[in-house]
């Protein structure tokens, strides 16, 4: 008997039709600072009528073992709200969002997951040490 094993990232194609059916798709980046802070740092992208919209995240890396949420981390700039994004960009079309995605971030496409799956993502990155 086979089992198949469940995998984590998205193709194009899936992460497109996700989009499509009104549920985001996120990256997980890594590591970042702001003013000797420590954080990490991902990316969501949702559907707009007409287009997609790249959020940018960098929070504080609160996280633990036990304790992954990095939606609850809050943001590493003073000046932003729970939840509010340090970069917001509109596009006309998830291939030009990707492709920005990918200039800014290489390999960042081959990363895409489903909306909530950042935060196994953030666990692996613990797991590893921070090194990511």
């Amino acid at each position: 008997m086979t089992r198949d094993i469940p995998r984590r990232y998205l193709s194009f194609a899936e992460a497109h039709a996700a989009l499509c059916r009104g549920k985001a798709v996120e990256v997980f980046l890594g590591g970042c600072s702001r003013s000797d802070s420590q954080g990490i740092r991902w990316v969501q992208i949702r559907g707009l009528p007409n287009g997609c919209e790249l959020r940018l995240y960098e929070t504080a890396d609160l996280g633990s073992e036990d304790y992954t949420d990095v939606y609850e981390f809050g943001p590493l700039d003073p000046e932003l709200e729970q939840e509010e994004a340090d970069e917001v960009r509109a596009f006309s079309s998830f291939e030009e969002c990707v492709k920005t995605l990918e200039t800014r971030w290489p390999g960042a496409l081959s990363r895409l997951t489903n909306e909530s799956m950042v935060q196994d993502e953030y666990a692996d990155y613990l797991r590893r040490g921070r090194d990511a």
